[in-house]
């Protein structure tokens, strides 16, 4: 019946699951199910209009009327250029016969074939990841062939390192082998060093998106390339010039010119594979296919193992570009080296121009707090010079923590208003300042205030970090890179004499004056025979192979607080000497692993603050207790505080936890436990002294016990 609107009837039969559209009276007729499942996808206006139309050509055909043609020409529309060429040759051949010319039904199960292909394809493309360009291409709505391998490489790409030639990785991709690649053989690792290679000439955007701008540091931060050694930029402070009339010539033209260094930091990446470890590797990509995300189907085992191993490493990048400071390793080194000490850090650049080089002075704020951080940063912003405080450009860096306190305060603060989207991008009534959220200032309470411009983060090469090399010895496999990359500070400031009117107007740096590394921080120092150490770093300790005296200690200006730690595992014995420059009251021993604090005095010399004879101990905060129940989401620790008691619960546990309950000296103040409740012991247990303690662990919802020691 439908002749003009056939296309319409297939694609709404086909979408309501009907086998044709229902007429009554010579109108059509959905029902009120079929009705609003149409709504959903077609506007009300749209339905009404199509109804008609249906209607429409109802009335002018009373008779159903072939329908071939409209079908053909439907078929043509959709066929490939491969289907028309197949068509053309079959009409141009003497004996092709079409018996199924006039043949409508056959024609219309055609149209709804093709219909359901489109249907399939729409349907893989809306579940396809957005964004990536995926590796198979889909021609004529023929996806599932366009899947298919080609018979010399994977994907049916043109790619070399998508080659199956001495490539057993890919051919296990595609189905072809089932066995592992046997990486002890060198052929394989030179076919894996030149796919390598290939993979990074032909592919620069895979890099680019692999590293991502500036692998996780504020992206307003800049980059300087090609940077081979150290760069400098100078910097002239100016003092007063101009004065009142007088008669004799009196210059006053005082300038000084300083310059600032900036040092890029060589980077290595040792890597050492057994041969099964490698086809470990390749089996997890295996695994990565046949999954929902951007990587299914759009990558080769070369990309994947780039980015297994780059995964580490960049974040690695992120964390030394803010905490690290540098230790170079001695040229005998048996033990790699952290990374935390591969290069300089800007946190070590903000130590060491306010505490070491006294290169900018910073305020005294006192310490922040989370009822006070509106307020701190407020006065931070005022201790700015005028001039400063109304720029342009500058930035506020402060860790995750303080800026989401800093917002948590200004809501209470300020709680008529009522838009808290996000975090707060810059300190009320500064909007040229912005906030800079530092995720690896995290644990510190410094803050800086420079301009954003002052920051400049400094590669030789960026494909460097990823220009792996594999060579293979002996049936191991050694991976290994190098690159170069540091940050800098352009400009900090010029040193002025204390109380100088300009102190704070000849630099580009101002923070608070709170310690900027917590006190457990420690970088290694490494023995060279001569007794003494040449300190970078103000909180050191000593290698494991240290073997030598320690005599003196240089580097740190006075005023400096230094800390020395020992290690227990020393081979022998050796002391921090007490003598004319470390007057320590008596030599520390350093295998005891404990920690001599000096401070730095005006000629020089360190003298003994404290000192400790034993490894700092893990911090346990106990939980004090009075009463015979006890909350296990307080603590694991819980020591008794008041007067005799009986355990008789222990709630809020999880499975697996241990409590260990202590009991306290003197008379009358006993506790005792027995099998009660959820709490289950071997016998009836009395803790009489603060020695006595019972170890409960949480199975299945029961408290039992594994250990005591009582008197």
């Amino acid at each position: 019946m439908f002749k003009k609107m056939l296309a319409a009837v297939i694609m709404l039969t086909d979408f309501l699951k009907i086998k044709e559209i229902p007429i009554v009276d010579g109108q059509v007729a959905f029902s009120d199910d079929q009705t609003a499942k149409l709504k959903e996808e077609l506007s009300e206006k749209t339905l009404t209009e199509l109804i008609e139309a249906f209607n429409k050509e109802i009335a002018e055909n009373s008779d159903v009327k072939s329908i071939n043609k409209e079908i053909e020409a439907i078929l043509a529309a959709m066929k490939t250029p491969e289907e028309d060429a197949a068509a053309s040759k079959k009409q141009k051949e003497p004996d092709a016969k079409d018996d199924d010319k006039d043949d409508t039904l056959a024609k219309l199960e055609a149209l709804k074939l093709k219909m359901k292909e489109k249907d399939d394809l729409i349907k893989a493309l809306i579940s396809e990841s957005e964004g990536d360009a995926p590796f198979q291409i889909i021609k004529g709505g023929k996806a599932k062939e366009s899947m298919k391998h080609s018979t010399t490489h994977l994907f049916g790409s043109t790619k070399a390192y998508d080659a199956f030639e001495d490539r057993n990785w890919n051919k296990r991709a595609a189905g072809i082998v089932t066995s592992a690649t046997d990486y002890t053989e060198a052929t394989t690792i030179d076919k894996l060093n030149g796919d390598l290679e290939l993979f990074f000439r032909e592919n620069p955007e895979e890099i680019t998106s692999l590293h991502r701008d500036n692998f996780g540091l504020p992206a307003h931060w800049a980059k300087r390339m090609n940077v081979v050694d150290r760069v400098a930029d100078g910097s002239i402070a100016t003092a007063d010039i101009s004065q009142a009339r007088k008669l004799n010539w009196l210059p006053k033209n005082k300038q000084t010119i300083q310059p600032e260094e900036g040092k890029i930091f060589p980077i290595s990446i040792d890597i050492e594979f057994v041969g099964h470890l490698l086809s470990s590797i390749e089996a997890s990509w295996l695994n990565s296919f046949n999954k929902e995300g951007s990587q299914a189907y759009k990558m080769t085992f070369v990309r994947f193992l780039v980015a297994e191993l780059d995964k580490k490493a960049r974040a690695e990048d992120r964390v030394a570009t803010i905490k690290a400071v540098y230790v170079p390793t001695p040229d005998g080194a048996t033990k790699p080296g952290k990374f935390i000490n591969r290069q300089n850090g800007l946190l070590y650049l903000y130590w060491k121009a306010r505490d070491i080089d006294k290169k900018y002075r910073a305020f005294k704020l006192g310490t922040p707090t989370p009822s006070n951080i509106v307020d701190y940063i407020d006065n931070a912003i005022k201790a700015l010079p005028l001039e400063i405080r109304n720029s342009l450009g500058l930035e506020l860096q402060l860790s995750p923590a303080w800026l989401k306190a800093y917002k948590r305060r200004y809501e209470s603060l300020y709680s008529l208003n009522q838009d808290y989207k996000g975090q707060p991008e810059y300190p009320k009534d500064y909007p040229n300042i912005r906030f800079t959220e530092v995720v690896d200032f995290e644990g510190t309470d410094f803050m800086a205030i420079t301009f954003s411009d002052n920051i400049e983060i400094l590669e030789n090469l960026p494909k460097e970090k990823s220009l792996y090399k594999f060579e293979m010895l002996k049936r191991i496999i050694y991976v290994f890179a190098d690159y170069k990359l540091g940050i800098r500070l352009k400009h900090i400031g010029n040193k002025v004499k204390v109380g100088d009117p300009d102190e704070f107007k000849v630099q580009t740096v101002w923070s608070n004056d709170v310690p900027i590394f917590s006190s457990d921080f420690f970088v290694p120092t490494f023995d060279d025979a001569t007794g003494e150490i040449n300190a970078t770093f103000n909180q050191i300790q000593v290698d494991d192979a240290w073997a030598t005296d320690i005599t003196k200690i240089n580097g740190m200006v006075p005023g400096t607080i230094v800390r020395i730690q020992g290690n227990t595992a020393m081979a022998a014995t050796k002391n921090v000497k007490n003598n004319a420059d470390l007057v320590i009251g008596s030599d520390f021993d350093l295998k005891s692993g404990g920690t001599l604090t000096m401070v730095v005095m005006a000629d020089g010399k360190l003298k003994q603050l404290a000192r400790t004879t034993a490894p700092e101990a893990a911090e346990v905060t106990a939980v004090d207790f009075t009463t015979g129940i006890l909350d296990a989401a307080l603590g694991n620790e819980f020591n008794h505080t008041g007067s005799g008691v009986a355990i008789t619960e222990i709630l809020n546990g999880v499975q697996g936890q241990v409590v260990k309950i202590s009991g306290k000296a003197g008379a009358g103040s006993d506790v005792t436990l027995s099998t009660v409740g959820n709490i289950k012991v071997a016998s009836a247990a009395t803790l009489a002294t603060d020695a006595d303690y019972i170890e409960l662990i949480l199975v299945d919802a029961v408290w039992t016990e594994f250990n005591r020691v009582i008197a």
